[in-house]
């Protein structure tokens, strides 16, 4: 893929859906409208919208409703495994909550592969939040902004961090074009990140005791922690199709409990597959295709929810997007598209009102109730 990088990324927290802190991360390969309380629940996965299991379809035994037979007329699969319904311009996750544990590592060793895994409890909606919330981080790429953030990737052993075989690269300093590790810092320059370019955005604070473990040698710093945030984002993913047949031309932005990555994020060796959590914002599943799903990973064993309502791919300029995880609502997630014009860079603070607004419906947008399982 081309993955123009994001003019704009912002995170602004106030005072979680997802366990602890979180790192984000962007590349890999990596109608009708409605409103009011109907409700579209779909799950994207090898299994089809309005399945039979019933911990994937809370409204199972619920008589159906105009926006259940809005995605049940159109689901579709344009890719494998993958389902399609209707073009969105937002979607709205509520009751995003799953108290129980999720297995955090406590050891590591880079050289026999041994790895210590400890339950942990969460539990609760998000906490009850509000007020202002205040800008902890930003990058602009025309102007080489880098206020607050840090640029990692999953290059250890180029230039910082360890690689071994137990457990693959560790994080490393990310080089500008996101494809190498680096010695020190670097920007994310301004220019479009190609396929298999990957970073992970942190804040610009060194990992203490309040990460929890970290792998001996990665370099590691404190994710976005709190219980009510905002990310915002201005970015276009255009075609490469000339990745099309090597796994790329998938681009994707996606948050990560911070443990992952902090341990061994593409390894066994981590929280990931016990829950500990993924929201994948904003992601092309397949080659080439020109719709973006989002996903919640928050269940055992490789279990996912999300909306099979797609995003259109910004394949010809860039759009803006709104991620806004609220507390005020028993745990909420709202991932709105504001598309090419909406907005400006914002400002070191949003005012409630402001918040208010990123989250308010607009367009065709999707509400999709998290299932309990």
């Amino acid at each position: 893929m081309i993955f123009d990088v994001p003019k704009i990324i912002a995170a602004l927290v106030a005072f979680g859906a997802l366990p602890g802190a979180h790192a984000f991360a962007v590349g890999r390969f990596g109608s009708l409208s409605y409103h009011g309380n109907s409700t579209i629940v779909a799950r994207q996965s090898d299994i089809a919208p309005y399945d039979t299991d019933p911990a994937f379809n809370p409204h199972l035994n619920a008589p159906d409703i105009s926006s259940d037979q809005l995605c049940r007329d159109h689901r579709h699969q344009e890719d494998i495994g993958n389902w399609y319904c209707q073009k969105v311009d937002q979607v709205i996750y509520t009751k995003v909550t799953k108290p129980g544990t999720y297995d955090v590592v406590t050891f590591m060793d880079n050289e026999s592969g041994a790895c210590t895994k400890t339950p942990r409890q969460f539990s609760g909606d998000l906490a009850p939040g509000g007020g202002a919330y205040n800008r902890i981080g930003e990058y602009h790429a025309a102007t080489q902004t880098r206020k607050g953030v840090m640029f990692l990737g999953n290059r250890g052993g180029a230039g910082s961090g360890v690689v071994s075989g137990p457990f693959g690269a560790s994080l490393a300093y990310s080089s500008a074009d996101g494809l190498a590790g680096a010695s020190s810092p670097q920007t994310i320059h301004d220019a479009p990140l190609v396929s298999h370019s990957e970073f992970v955005v942190t804040t610009d604070q060194p990992c203490d005791d309040s990460c929890g473990y970290r792998r001996p040698g990665a370099v590691t710093y404190k994710g976005f922690p709190g219980s009510a945030r905002v990310f915002l984002f201005e970015f276009s993913m255009p075609d490469e199709p000339q990745h099309n047949g090597d796994d790329g031309n998938k681009p994707a932005i996606w948050l990560l409990n911070s443990r992952t990555p902090n341990t061994a994020q593409y390894f066994a060796c981590n929280c990931w597959k016990s829950g500990c959590g993924e929201l994948d914002v904003f992601e092309v599943l397949a080659p080439g295709q020109d719709k973006a799903l989002s996903t919640f990973h928050l269940g055992d064993d490789n279990k996912s929810a999300g909306d099979a309502n797609y995003f259109q791919r910004p394949k010809g300029g860039p759009i803006k997007v709104a991620l806004v995880m609220d507390a005020a609502k028993g745990g909420t997630a709202s991932i709105k598209n504001m598309g090419a014009s909406d907005g400006a860079r914002f400002g070191a603070s949003l005012s409630a009102d402001q918040v208010d607004n990123l989250k308010a419906k607009s367009g065709t947008v999707s509400e999709f109730v998290y299932p309990n399982h």
